[in-house]
């Protein structure tokens, strides 16, 4: 078999693999789709040492595919089953989500348990369909750390995968007072079809746009303050955080999903005499996955349409290029087998 190789820098490979074989509680599947993820391009870009993408791994963790073999000691999953993996449990090694060999024609899950590292999918939902639940799955939790109700309002930055999937969990529950901020028009006409409300923040004064949609609120001394009640940040720019604190309401909740690597720096007392909240945000539950494959598999969900492009696996190469340096790509989809 093949699969793709993390060299370093700018350096990826598809080589010839070994076969996997699965003990008595592992299983092996077969990968049919894997979506390239930012942390797959950090590493290409910037190194990968300090997110545990390391010279020699096999990547890939956004993936989908057929179970084809089974150990012994596994009784709730079955040949040909269709599989999400959740890839921060598919190796017995903690920490291993970002090499969990997505991007490998066979992949060997350790430990396989159903609903905890793997989880089934309806049959017709198609695999091209079904690669984007992974992300999805971030979204879903980042949302759901401010378990949502029709009384609130959200603003998310960034029309990216995960900040999409925020908005579309949240659009799916009813919900309509939800915002996308965003600077690439095509991105945000995507979060229009969602049904989202938009925002350009290169075009419009992020404050006054978010005052004339939701309103304004008050901090704790009467002054006024951006009514908006959950902020969930899918960029990681250090001013949208620094917006927050300085204007956010009494009692706003400002969740933090993206990895930002910069910097950031305010006066707590803001946060204190406000009783505002920062939240991070890790990766998903087995009850976000769950909720997320759900939601991938309504036929109305538009979602799964942030799909850009395919490439199949012996141009991994070109594929990650692309989605590098076309920035009109939102999500580029490796088709590992065919």
């Amino acid at each position: 078999m093949k699969g793709v190789i993390y060299k370093g820098i700018h350096d990826i490979e598809v080589e010839d693999l070994p076969m996997p074989e699965p003990t008595d509680k592992d299983i092996v599947v077969k990968v049919m789709r894997n979506g390239i993820c930012g942390s797959d391009l950090h590493a290409y870009n910037l190194g990968g040492d300090e997110i545990g993408i390391h010279p020699g791994a096999a990547i890939g963790h956004e993936f989908v595919g057929i179970v084809s073999a089974v150990g012994n000691d596994v009784t709730d999953i079955k040949r040909d089953d269709h599989v999400f993996i959740n890839p921060s449990l598919a190796k017995k090694q903690p920490g291993m989500l970002a090499m969990a060999g997505g991007l490998s024609q066979y992949n060997l899950i350790e430990n396989a348990s159903l609903n905890h590292n793997v989880f089934k999918l309806p049959k017709d939902l198609s695999f091209d369909k079904a690669v984007v639940i992974e992300p999805y799955s971030v979204g879903i939790h980042g949302k759901n750390l401010a378990h949502p109700n029709k009384e609130q309002s959200y603003c998310i930055f960034g029309a990216g995968p995960v900040g999409l999937a925020a908005a579309s969990g949240i659009l799916l529950q009813g919900i309509s007072n939800v915002v996308v901020v965003d600077i690439d028009a095509e991105r945000l006409r995507f979060a229009s079809k969602l049904g989202a409300k938009t925002i350009n923040s290169s075009k419009d004064n992020l404050k006054e746009s978010l005052i004339s949609l939701f309103g304004s609120g008050k901090g704790l001394m009467g002054d006024p303050r951006v009514g908006v009640d959950v902020y969930i940040d899918c960029v990681g720019i250090p001013a949208f955080i620094n917006g927050f604190i300085e204007s956010g309401k009494f009692g706003a909740k400002f969740i933090v999903v993206a990895l930002g690597d910069k910097p950031v720096t305010f006066k707590p007392q803001f946060l204190a005499m406000n009783e505002t909240s920062l939240i991070g945000s890790a990766i998903y539950t087995e009850a976000d996955i769950k909720e997320a494959i759900n939601n991938v598999s309504q036929p109305d969900n538009l979602f799964p349409e942030i799909v850009s492009v395919h490439y199949p696996l012996e141009q991994s190469k070109e594929a990650f290029e692309r989605a590098n340096n076309d920035k009109e790509m939102v999500k580029v989809v490796i088709d590992v087998n065919n």
